[in-house]
Parts: structure tokens; sequence; C-alpha cells
């Protein structure tokens, strides 16, 4: 393959391949090239933070969560506050959580602050808690979760731009060319996002950023005015728009209750009517409409919302905006039908079925067998027509690309499971497509195309052993270990070299 000038020049036998005296020859024996992966929802300065904290996520209990923050707080700089992200009470035998006090005392008096792994939920220390103005509890969530975790990890500019730069290395060493921020007031502001999308001061390359502000709108004027705000910068107005908030913390919207807290269906936060008039005025002003929606009862609100959208402007109209809905973990086979039908970009995770969709795991707590069974149906959004875009919500699931294909492909239904090719696509030309930025081949192999890659370590498939379909042989790798990415590149610039 030949690049030039950011884009794929030429594709063909290694001994045909037009050379001159500037060119430059990677050798990729025991090597595969694909295009670069998208994530496509992710959180980038709190995927820098979490890389930068305490990673509670293999703690299995209030004991090992404790014991973990004791043994921080003795190599720690004095004074610093501890940070900590992903542990996750469903994979503990006793779900007890420790208390603020308990914190407080393994940390040595220190202030300290721990996010659940769906980062709706939380634990502080009672310093922390008593600084913010909350009395003490064991568990925070949603709002007070979110204004706590704002108290506890306030960073100035410097600090924040080099968290962005940690996580953007962090995408680019993963194989990833683009990101797609979804950013909200409630979880990192709108300070964050315009520094992440300031023109970069440091000279090396990074992934290609898509910005979503999620921001409700009501009119075409107040889209234009939010969107020219923005400079033009933003991709569109939603993405972590919350119509409910998430399983873990029992706030996703249900139309039944938690099985395991019957007294509770979860939050709605956005009724149809005012999902409908973020949708027009989205439409009418050129730009995408995202919402998150995890519940039955959420996504049912979304299809709603959409149904009374396209009324107002008409279905064909409603189709060219290309709207998305992240995660539709609770989406059933009339929902997506309606919105395939109107072109809604279903942006999906699928390690959100590896991690908790199997028997015995959060879904089935939280909701019992059969109503866990039905969650993330990818399969079925695809045979619907849905355009699936994969992403990794990272920090929830880290952005580990190849895990999230195989999760794909090994749901826990069989007849939600995908192809690999399909399933590489989704985090590939359909992280482009999700985001409206595929114009010119972007996301995929093709001359003319722009030369967005990356190239795996692939020791056992030498020179012409993949053929047309490497996917097989990095996946049986992925099988035992990540494949580790030896080049990325976005739109021919290198963005890491392993």
């Amino acid at each position: 393959m030949l690049v030039r000038d950011g884009r794929i020049a030429w594709a063909g036998r290694s001994a045909d391949a037009p050379r001159d005296a500037g060119t430059r020859v990677i050798g990729a024996d025991g090597a595969v090239l694909l295009a670069a992966f998208v994530d496509g929802h992710a959180h980038v300065t709190e995927t820098g933070r979490a890389l930068a904290s305490l990673d509670v996520s293999a703690v299995r209990g209030a004991g090992e969560l404790l014991a973990a923050v004791a043994a921080l707080a003795r190599t720690a700089p004095a004074g610093a506050r501890l940070l900590g992200h992903g542990w996750d009470e469903s994979t503990w035998a006793d779900p007890l959580l420790p208390t603020p006090e308990q914190l407080e005392a393994a940390a040595g008096g220190r202030e300290v602050f721990l996010s659940r792994i769906d980062v709706h939920a939380g634990l502080a220390s009672a310093g922390l808690l008593a600084r913010a103005g909350y009395a003490s509890d064991a568990l925070l969530e949603e709002a007070d979760h979110a204004a706590v975790r704002a108290l506890a990890t306030v960073t100035g500019p410097d600090e924040t731009r080099a968290l962005q730069r940690r996580a953007l290395r962090h995408f680019a060493s993963s194989g990833h060319a683009a990101v797609t921020e979804m950013a909200a007031p409630h979880v990192s502001g709108e300070d964050d996002l315009r520094l992440l999308l300031a023109p970069a001061v440091e000279p090396d390359p990074a992934p290609t950023v898509y910005a979503y502000w999620a921001r409700l709108v009501e009119s075409e004027e107040h889209a234009r005015a939010e969107l020219a705000a923005w400079g033009g910068a933003l991709s569109g107005l939603g993405g972590d728009l919350s119509i409910d908030g998430s399983l873990g913390a029992r706030t996703a919207a249900l139309r039944a209750p938690y099985t395991d807290a019957p007294h509770t269906s979860g939050e709605l936060l956005l009724e149809p009517p005012a999902i409908a008039a973020h949708v027009i005025a989205c439409t009418l002003a050129g730009t995408q409409a995202a919402f998150h929606a995890i519940g039955d009862a959420a996504v049912e609100a979304a299809v709603e919302g959409f149904r009374l959208a396209a009324l107002a402007v008409g279905e064909e109209r409603l189709r060219r905006a290309r709207h998305r809905v992240e995660h539709l973990e609770g989406v059933d086979a009339p929902g997506a039908r309606s919105l395939a039908a109107w072109g809604v970009h279903a942006s999906v995770q699928p390690r959100f079925d590896e991690l908790w969709g199997f028997p015995g795991d959060l879904y089935e707590q939280r909701l019992g067998r059969e109503r866990a069974g039905a969650l993330n149906p990818v399969g079925s959004l695809a045979a619907a027509g849905a355009p699936l875009a994969f992403g990794s919500d990272t920090p929830v699931t880290g952005a580990a690309p190849w895990r999230s294909i195989l999760a794909a492909l090994r749901h826990h239904h069989p007849d939600e499971r995908l192809g690999a090719l399909a399933a590489v696509h989704a985090h590939t030309a359909g992280g482009y497509a999700a985001a409206r930025a595929a114009e010119g081949g972007r996301g995929i192999l093709a001359v003319g195309a722009p030369a967005s890659l990356a190239l795996w370590e692939a020791p056992d498939v030498g020179p012409g052993k993949a053929g047309d379909d490497p996917v097989p042989a990095i996946l049986g790798l992925a099988e035992a270990r990540e494949p580790r990415c030896l080049l990325s590149l976005a739109d021919g610039a290198v963005l890491h070299r392993a």
C-alpha cells in the first residue's frame, strides 16, 4: 500500500509498488494492516483521569477496596487527594459498600473519591462529603455523584490538557484514528470541551476528535445559536443528553420495577415532546441530535420522540439528518425497526454484554433472567437495518477495540451475535458514518480513501496468508491477549509507533 498526501494512492503486490527517491518503506512482515478504529462513544478527559488514577476494577469486596486505598495512601504525595475508578459491587460476593468513615480511615485522613465503573455512582470519604455539603452516605448517585466528583477532580487548564493528551495517546496506541467525545455539563463541563477542541500546541498529531455537547434545544434558532457559540466545532447536540441513567445505579428508566429494588423503576429525565422538539430543532438546523437511552422505558420515549419529529419534518428529511442514539441496551424489535427506518445510528457498546450480560451478572441481578436476556440486541439492530457504531464509553469499559469486537461475536444470546467483518465495520467505517464524517471512503481500505490505518502484530500471518480477510487471524490472537498495535495513522500522519 502506498500512502501519498494523506490518502491511499496505490495497493497491490509489493513487487509492483511505485516508488521514488522520497518513498519511505515500512516493512510489515508478521503484521496485518487494517483501517484504524473509531471509538464511537468516549469521554477523553475522564479516560485520561482513569489512566492516572487507582484502578479498582479487580477488587472483589469492600475489604479489598479499602486495602487498595490504604496502599495508595502509603505512596501518594503528602496531602494528595486519592482518586480511583472501576469498582463494581455486582462482581462481589458481598455487595456491602465501605462507609465514608472507613474510606477516610484507610486513606489516613486524606480525601478519597472512587467512581463506580459506570461513572453514574461513586464513593467519597467523610471529609470530602462534608466539604461538598453532603451528609455521610455510603453511595452517591447521579446528580449527587456528579457534584461531588466535580469537586474531587477539579483541575487547572494545564493539568486538564495533560489528561487529555494522555488519553489521546492511549487511543492512538490502541489503533484508533478518531474518537467521539460525548461531553456534557454533568460529565466534564464546557471548559473541558473547549480545551479539548482548542488547536493543539504540541507538535505530535493526535486522533481526530468528533465532539458532541449535551445541550437540549427547543427550536431551530436555539440550535443554531448553540452551534455558533462553539464556532462550528461540534458534530452534534446531544450524545450524553440523558433520557435516563444507568442500570448499575438503578436509574435507567424501566417499564417495570427493578427486580432487586421493587420500589423503583428508575428515572425518566426527558419526555417524548422534549425529545421531539430537540430532534426537530437539530434537523432544521442541519446538525445531529443524539441521546443517551438505556432502559426500555427510555428507549420507548426516544422512539416516540422520533415518531413525533417525523410527523413534523417528514420521514425523508429525518432520515437525511442521520441522528443517533447512544447505548440502546433496552431496545426491542419494533423500536429497532422504527429507528432503522428513520436512519438513526445505533451507537452501542458490545462490552456491556461481555461484562454484565451473562447469567448471574449485573443485568440479571437488576432485572431478572428474562428481561436481562433481551438487553444489548446488536444482532437485531443490524438485522433491522440500523447502522451500527461501536464504542467503549471509556473509562467505563476502556479503549480495547478488539475486546469490543470479540464481545459482539460472543454475545450471551447466539441470535444477537455479529459476524467478524460486520463487527469490524461497526468499529471503523460505522464510527465515521455515525459522526457524519464518512466522506471519501473514510474507514475503509481502498485507493483514494483517507489513509487512517493501523498495523497490528500478527506473528502467525505470513505474506500472502491473510488474503482478503485478515480479521480471523487477529481475532485468534485477541482471544489470548489484546493485539499490539505497531503503527497507527490518521490521514497519513503517524499517531503511534511501537
